[in-house]
């Protein structure tokens, strides 16, 4: 044999060998198990309960959410009252708030309520590190909007 023939039968044994221990040989690969079925000493399928990759959950109940609920629905009087407060500088941000029954804040060295209110912009886009503050002058329902504006949290 000459070296050429030599060289192209090695090479050939090295890639036969190597695709024989990785599994790649010419062998149909084994299937998985189905996500919907599962077979147990029978050919009877019996459907998966463990939710898969494609399973969406279903909605309760299909409703929008509402940017301000109305008082008469359940909502807390506090909790309905900061949202309408904090809502006045919201337009000027180009934000609309997003209602939430439980706000929290702080009382600041003047006073004043502090809070961090969740947000959507108008235009669509996202920021992660946008924070919209809500000052009031106290946190009770008789409590008036003092100011509001976006800041960045890096």
């Amino acid at each position: 044999m000459n070296t050429r023939t030599r060289l192209s039968v090695t090479v050939l044994a090295a890639c036969v060998t190597v695709a024989a221990l990785t599994g790649c040989a010419a062998s149909a690969p084994t299937p998985s198990p189905s996500a919907t079925t599962a077979i147990a000493g029978d050919e009877t399928p019996v459907p998966s309960t463990s939710p898969t990759a494609t399973d969406a959950p279903t909605p309760e109940t299909p409703s929008t959410p509402s940017s301000s609920p109305s008082q008469g629905s359940g909502t807390p009087a506090l909790a309905q009252h900061i949202h309408d407060e904090c809502s006045k500088g919201a337009a000027d941000a180009g934000v609309t708030l997003t209602f939430t029954e439980d706000p929290s804040g702080y009382t600041g060295s003047d006073g004043t309520y502090q809070l961090i209110y969740p947000f959507t912009f108008d235009d669509g886009h996202t920021d992660p590190y946008a924070i919209y503050n809500c000052t009031l002058t106290d946190d009770t329902v008789d409590s008036s909007y003092v100011s509001s504006g976006m800041t960045d949290s890096h």
